[in-house]
């Protein structure tokens, strides 16, 4: 039988790049409820070595936060203790990137947050992260379902009717734009490409590409009533959902009569909802520029509620995750003669980032463009 081997990239947008860390600082955070803010409740000075915990053989231990529910175990060098480490998951980095933090569960079972960090810090001081709420953008060719059928953002005009998520249709009555070249974006917020087919069921229709954090639909019911809306930044696994370096964008949104839910390449997103970001779209803002998805912290006047981390967050990435598992397993009978011929002649090796490579259509073609990251080895295993 024939196996294929990764070999993944050593570097990704967004996550925190790291060998080993030491902090001098331990703080205990707890949400103030508004999404990605935290107030202090204890601060312990310390020695905290910092070390990536090899989660599987995707996990570069010298990355934190490059895949899913990545680990990390934190030790107390200076602590009298014999041992005094704790494990955690990393979450996060605090805004302006002063210290990084991770989620463990507390002894009653519930989810707590620890930050590490040189900076000192006082009780109920507020610590905001780079995980807070998100809002916003379609890129360029984003086809969104209208009474007309499927259009290009950028070719909606006020007053067509957009389909909803439940069905319904309703009026558009703003559409904004936004050209940035990409020296404008700081690695993290470079959009996220999400691709044909990552979330089941044929969704995305095609490959679909939004800024990092433009909430879209998860956990709803067959009636596409209920879930939560997710920035799917939150949901970068480094396969099918991954951040995309761009050297110039245009980021598009589109109000409706009320706040909705669009439905762009078949997926549930959201529309435009005004908190006094309109200026990002039809002027200058320096503000806007660099923080293309800010939000004022406790906006909630959305129509379903948001959730950047927690239990339902982390129940779809593992069945994202499984999506994509699906995926390989189906892909992997090679009943294509032509593909199977390819395979028993190819190099040791191949670049599936080189478009010339010559790799055999349909099948094998679909079944690499599913994986196209980093370098592949092609492996020859015993049956």
């Amino acid at each position: 039988m024939w196996a294929v081997g990764i070999s993944v990239s050593q570097h990704k947008f967004g996550v925190f790049t790291m060998a080993t860390k030491v902090y001098t600082t331990a703080v205990g955070l707890k949400p103030t409820g508004t999404p990605g803010q935290f107030s202090v409740y204890s601060v312990g000075p310390g020695t905290y070595t910092i070390t990536d915990s090899s989660d599987s053989a995707l996990d570069n231990t010298a990355i934190l936060g490059d895949v899913s529910g990545d680990k990390f175990v934190a030790t107390n060098t200076a602590s009298f203790r014999a041992k005094d480490t704790q494990d955690l998951v990393y979450y996060g980095e605090t805004s302006g990137k002063q210290g990084l933090i991770g989620t463990f569960q507390n002894k009653n079972t519930q989810t707590s947050y620890a930050m590490y960090t040189n900076n000192s810090y006082s009780f109920n001081q507020i610590v905001n992260t780079d995980n807070g709420p998100f809002a916003l953008c379609f890129c360029s060719g984003t086809l969104i379902r209208t009474s007309d059928g499927e259009v290009a953002v950028e070719d909606l005009r006020v007053g067509d009717f957009a389909v909803t998520v439940s069905g319904a249709l309703r009026p558009i009555t703003w559409i904004g734009h936004r050209h940035i070249e990409g020296e404008a974006l700081t690695a993290d917020q470079h959009p996220v490409r999400v691709r044909g087919g990552a979330f089941g069921g044929g969704l995305p229709a095609r490959d679909l590409t939004l800024s990092p954090g433009h909430p879209v639909l998860v956990g709803a019911e067959d009636d596409r009533s209920g879930g939560v809306l997710v920035p799917v930044m939150c949901l970068i696994n480094g396969t099918t959902i991954d951040r995309v370096a761009s050297q110039a964008i245009t980021y598009w949104h589109v109000e409706l009569e009320s706040h909705d839910i669009l439905l762009a390449e078949g997926l549930p997103a959201e529309s435009f909802l005004d908190f006094g970001c309109r200026a990002f779209f039809d002027e200058a803002s320096d503000h806007a520029l660099h923080n293309p998805d800010f939000i004022v912290p406790g906006l909630s006047a959305r129509c379903r509620p948001v959730a950047v981390d927690g239990p339902l967050v982390e129940t779809e990435r593992a069945r994202l995750d499984a999506v994509f598992a699906a995926g390989l397993t189906e892909h992997s009978a090679w009943d294509d003669i032509a593909a199977l011929t390819w395979l028993a002649t190819c190099p040791d090796e191949i670049s599936l980032t080189n478009p010339k490579s010559e790799v055999p259509a349909p099948k094998s073609q679909r079944f690499f463009d599913k994986l196209r990251f980093g370098r592949w080895s092609t492996v020859r295993n015993a049956a």
